[in-house]
């Protein structure tokens, strides 16, 4: 039964932003192909305007993957809401499969789309800065005078590095870090949906309800503060670190290998507040689904 939940949740919630993807796509395609354009062929003149052309495509191409991100979330919990204590509610509630199912389909899917939609952002990003940046270093390699300053200027960064003793870890380093990035912000972005199913939910209960929908967003920031709060304090009392090097990912408590690993060319990651995070994460999805089953008002 969890396994047709969780399929009908994807199934909703792929209705609901559908036309938000396709929008955003088709904004994309057009500026992906005013970015490829070869604007050089009209010499000097072209280079300018390409690089003009290239920059605010390259804005729009983001602005457009971080409007796709509000919608979704707008769409996610939306169709939360309509799916849980909307009319629709009444239906969904009387299925006979514990609240606490009923919730984890929901917040499976919510955190599914919200993280994919929060990925293409990123990547929007990410891919525009890297071409703009190779796009760049193809102009400054054509002119003598801003391929010396660009020389002088990398040579001038890196003798200050040396300088402050600073090791910059190796591009396989960089990507274990990143990963380790990436899994942090996906565990904090399920937390996100899952806190806002916790102050949707917390808006129905009596008598909480008495805010109405300014209520939902008091919740949600009491509940980030809360959690944000925990976490930072646990952080400074108990101090875990993943050291990363290019081949491995080990665990310490000590900050002496943490400026160590830095020395060498490695990097390290803080999991404390991550860890609290998830841990207080699962507290919240407990209590939501004790309101839902005991306390919610659902709207006939």
């Amino acid at each position: 039964m969890l396994g047709k939940l969780i399929k009908n949740s994807f199934k909703a919630n792929a209705s609901s932003v559908y036309n938000t993807y396709l929008a955003m796509g088709i904004i994309g395609v057009i500026m992906l192909i005013l970015m490829l354009v070869d604007w050089t062929k009209w010499g000097d003149r072209g280079i300018g305007l390409g690089l003009a052309i290239k920059v605010a495509a390259s804005a729009a191409l983001c602005l457009a993957a971080f409007i796709g991100v509000i919608l979704t979330f707008v769409s996610v919990f939306g169709e939360f809401e309509r799916n849980m204590y909307s009319k629709e509610g009444m239906l969904t509630l009387t299925l006979p499969v514990k609240s606490s199912s009923l919730l984890f389909a929901k917040w499976l899917s919510g955190s599914f789309w919200v993280i994919l939609s929060y990925t293409a952002l990123c990547l929007c990003a990410f891919g525009s800065m890297l071409y703009l940046i190779r796009h760049s270093m193809g102009i400054i390699e054509d002119n003598a005078d801003y391929s010396n300053i660009y020389y002088l200027v990398t040579e001038m960064v890196r003798q200050l590095s040396e300088a402050a003793g600073i090791n910059a870890p190796s591009l396989k380093v960089v990507g274990n870090l990143a990963s380790l990035y990436a899994v942090s912000g996906a565990i904090r972005a399920c937390v996100f949906v899952l806190l806002v199913y916790f102050a949707v939910t917390l808006s129905r209960v009596r008598p909480f309800s008495k805010l109405g929908k300014i209520g939902k967003i008091i919740y949600f920031f009491a509940g980030f503060f809360i959690i944000q709060t925990i976490s930072t304090l646990v952080s400074k009392l108990i101090k875990i670190y993943i050291v990363v090097s290019e081949s491995a990912f080990t665990f310490t408590m000590y900050e002496s290998d943490v400026r160590l690993a830095w020395d060498n060319g490695f990097g390290a990651f803080s999991i404390t507040d991550v860890y609290v995070t998830a841990v207080l994460a699962a507290v919240v999805f407990l209590v939501t689904s004790i309101l839902i089953d005991r306390k919610v008002n659902v709207n006939s």
